[in-house]
């Protein structure tokens, strides 16, 4: 309850700042911000070497490319280590995943496809690509990245190669490619976020008389560390489209900053198809309703806090990718709770 206090607490304060410095930004710069531009910091920030360039800059690409090589190699390695280490390999094969989790994790190539895609276009638009060329490579890095997965999957014994991620894969690419082809910014963005909620400690008796628990199975399946349960622990996920109305309605007085989110999660989703696991000859199944969310919640388009500095822009255009605990409405089983936090 004090952690939900303190957040609440923390967001009000926050979008209050944020109303008092984009007033106060507006008066010192006398003009609106176009992020259409290349360089949307163009007329208020001082240059450095994150300014975006004008035209092709070579040694610009190879920094773009060798960071996004290294950056992709190590997350390879650990996606490996966190979903496929523990599985035996087999020969590439496919199967047809999408009945699983509630589209939990179709959800979540599409928002990881989106990411890599702006991030890639944003790197190459650095190093001065033109905006068409910088798109459409973008788009295909994003793929192709995704793609990793889908070979890691067609390997392992437990999964297979999934033509309905490649959709996901490719869905989450073209929202990019066609909100930059259309309006030349992203209006709508993906996020993600994830309460990071404690394993359930609720003990499981057969028709047998056999006792388990399923925390035993979440830990199982989501993983102990941060990492592992922010990756994997769907019942803790949300993902969001999160749309920015002043992009939409450019004369009115809403702050660039400010969106409104609809998110998609589920809950008591502990297996695949069902909330069925084995303990040896015994089997367990918990009784409780798998279940869709939907929420309604406002948010924080980061990158669009007003700022002079170039450095600090690009630190909120990687926290555009995770939305804001903020209070929401949620609909699910017919009715509609209300959220603190969400």
């Amino acid at each position: 309850m004090k952690e939900k206090i303190f957040f609440q607490t923390a967001t009000v304060r926050l979008i209050c700042f944020l109303f008092l410095l984009g007033g106060s930004q507006s008066l010192v710069h006398g003009q609106l911000t176009d992020f259409t531009l290349r360089d949307p910091l163009a007329h208020t920030a001082q240059d450095n070497w994150l300014r975006p360039d004008s035209t092709f800059n070579r040694s610009r690409f190879r920094i773009a490319a060798g960071t996004g090589t290294a950056l992709y190699g190590v997350a390879s390695i650990g996606l490996y280590q966190t979903w496929y280490s523990d599985f035996d390999m087999t020969g590439l094969h496919s199967f047809n995943d999408w009945p699983q989790w509630n589209q939990m994790d179709k959800a979540g190539h599409m928002f990881t496809a989106y990411m890599f895609t702006r991030y890639s276009f944003s790197g190459l638009r650095w190093a001065g690509l033109k905006r068409p060329a910088a798109r459409y490579t973008a788009m295909g890095v994003g793929n192709l990245l995704q793609a990793t997965i889908e070979v890691m999957d067609g390997y392992s014994a437990e999964w297979g190669f999934s033509w309905s991620d490649l959709g996901a894969n490719l869905t989450g690419t073209v929202v990019f490619a066609a909100q930059d082809a259309l309006w030349h910014e992203q209006r709508i963005l993906i996020k993600v976020s994830s309460d990071l909620r404690q394993h359930p400690d609720i003990p499981i008796i057969n028709q047998n008389g056999a006792m388990s628990n399923l925390g035993d199975i979440s830990r199982e399946r989501f993983g102990t560390n941060f990492f592992e349960k922010y990756l994997k622990d769907y019942n803790a996920q949300t993902y969001w489209l999160s749309a920015n109305p002043r992009s939409f309605l450019p004369k009115s007085k809403i702050p660039h900053w400010l969106n409104i989110s609809l998110g998609y999660g589920v809950e008591n989703v502990y297996g695949a198809y069902g909330n069925t696991w084995a303990r040896g000859r015994e089997r367990f199944n918990y009784p409780n309703q798998r279940y869709r969310q939907w929420y309604l919640s406002p948010d924080i388009y980061f990158s669009r806090i007003p700022t002079k500095k170039r450095g600090v822009r690009l630190l909120l255009g990687i926290l555009d990718s995770f939305k804001l605990p903020a209070p929401a409405l949620e609909f699910s089983q017919g009715r509609f709770r209300a959220h603190w936090l969400q």
